[in-house]
């Protein structure tokens, strides 16, 4: 049984986003500029923000369905997407899609909780950080109208995320865009392609034998007790930085740039001997395999804390957190 009722009526407190959300200890948020309290307070779990999804949803204005048959709730805005849930499971379906969440919806003292970001990001909204007072910013993000010369491409690098994440967003099978299309641009990380299999070495462009060197050598001192998306990752940090115009465009640049990466400068990368898994994950990172896009740092939260509060958080992976 289906029952459509408005979100301040519905007996479930359900939490959203697997990024780090960076809210405050409290119960306030500044939704679209402007500072909100909530009923009830916000939680934070092993490093992400969590947020009572009914008084949410309410000042966000989005609607809330649940079904009595199935324990199942729906998240829906007025842009056509819809996200729905339940207690308990990993799974979850987007706009007509089936995805996975990397952990269960919780469930406390009769309230469900899901990871703030995520659910922001699902109904197009963006989560940042208002330093001055310390509060989540959540700000609904309007669809993106295209322009001549837009590609996905284009856009995509724009909003930080990838052609094939931003197709999928919008449902679209092709590459062709049409001026004046509307573009939803704000992507849920569950939507983010994981990163394929990097090609074999002689399936691939020629890769420059002392970048692998170098770069697989801080990836050991850097994340060597990391896991392997982990190591990936760190080599990527490097590769974006390559690619902006605010660092050097060499990896010999980026890695012994002042002040950038500690064992550059106190002998430990030159002393380093890099694992297999070190290696791949350099190697993948160049030849284009890239889970972390956009990033260009990356610490240990636990030892930084006050680092979160100045950055856009790409992904957590291991102990550490990726931003830009």
């Amino acid at each position: 049984m289906l029952t459509r009722i408005a979100a301040t009526t519905l007996g479930l407190f359900l939490v959203a986003g697997t990024g780090a959300a960076l809210a405050s200890e409290d119960h306030a948020l500044s939704i679209e500029g402007v500072k909100t309290e909530l009923t009830q307070d916000l939680m934070n779990v092993g490093g992400w923000s969590y947020v009572p999804v009914r008084e949410f949803a309410d000042k966000m204005g989005w609607q809330l369905d649940y079904d009595a048959d199935t324990d199942e709730v729906t998240v829906s805005n007025g842009l056509g997407d819809s996200l729905t849930f339940k207690v308990g499971s990993k799974k979850i379906e987007y706009n007509g899609g089936a995805y996975e969440l990397p952990s269960a919806v919780k469930s406390q003292d009769g309230s469900a909780y899901f990871p703030l970001r995520t659910l922001a990001e699902a109904m197009n909204a963006r989560v940042g950080w208002q330093k001055e007072e310390e509060l989540a910013l959540i700000q609904t993000e309007q669809p993106y109208v295209v322009v001549a010369g837009d590609t996905y491409w284009t856009i995509a690098e724009a909003n930080d995320t990838t052609a094939d994440a931003l197709k999928l967003r919008n449902g679209a099978t092709g590459d062709g865009l049409t001026v004046g299309q509307e573009l939803k641009v704000v992507v849920p990380e569950f939507l983010e392609p994981k990163p394929v299999k990097a090609a074999a070495a002689d399936e691939t462009d020629e890769i420059n034998a002392a970048d692998l060197a170098l770069l697989a050598k801080l990836v050991q001192v850097e994340a060597g007790n990391e896991p392997y998306e982990g190591k990936l990752a760190v080599a990527n940090v490097v590769l974006n930085r390559v690619h902006s115009s605010s660092f050097p465009n060499t990896v010999k640049g980026v890695i012994y740039a002042p002040h950038q990466f500690p064992p550059a400068g106190n002998g430990l990368l030159a002393k380093a001997t890099a694992s297999k898994d070190s290696i791949k994950a350099a190697k993948a990172a160049l030849s284009g395999e890239n889970n972390v896009p956009g990033a260009v740092y990356f610490f240990n939260a636990k030892l930084e804390p006050n680092k979160l509060k100045m950055v856009t958080v790409v992904k957590k992976i291991g102990s550490h957190v990726f931003a830009k």
